[in-house]
């Protein structure tokens, strides 16, 4: 998970934007076609990727939100409390849907990628509170089931 945001993070993946500058033109974004994916674009600034931006500020953990969508980052205080773990955790599994959608879409996968939601997000929370230290999980679960 660390590996994959630092590459969110630094925008170290292999996109339409890094494939031109190597001499293969044309790689668009899969999603709308309409613009030379990069980073910021493949992440944040797409139509596509935008709904479902729109439906993670829907979620009942956020006391605020971004004002510009490539900011989501700076909505994390530097605590480590419950809440803060579980916006990070369903910020995490956004990023992840939306590569794995693009890369579904480009290389023509056969997997199927489900549709993000807040239901998607609590079943990944509830698998992760097994590999939690035993004196968060009350806490945590306390948290989950009250919102």
């Amino acid at each position: 998970m660390k590996n994959f945001m630092w590459r969110i993070f630094v925008g170290h993946f292999t996109l339409g934007a890094f494939l031109s500058k190597h001499g293969l033109q044309g790689a668009q974004c899969p999603h709308c076609s309409s613009y030379a994916e990069n980073t910021r674009h493949a992440f944040w600034l797409c139509r596509r990727i935008q709904g479902w931006w729109n439906t993670l500020f829907l979620f009942p953990i956020w006391e605020r939100k971004p004002t510009k969508a490539d900011c989501t980052f700076l909505l994390f205080d530097n605590e480590n409390t419950i809440s803060d773990r579980i916006r990070k955790r369903c910020v995490f599994l956004l990023l992840w849907n939306i590569w794995m959608l693009r890369n579904a879409k480009m290389f023509g996968n056969k997997i199927s990628v489900r549709n993000f939601s807040w239901k998607l997000c609590k079943a990944h929370l509830r698998l992760d509170i097994a590999a939690m230290p035993s004196v968060d999980r009350p806490t945590f679960i306390s948290f989950l089931e009250a919102i």
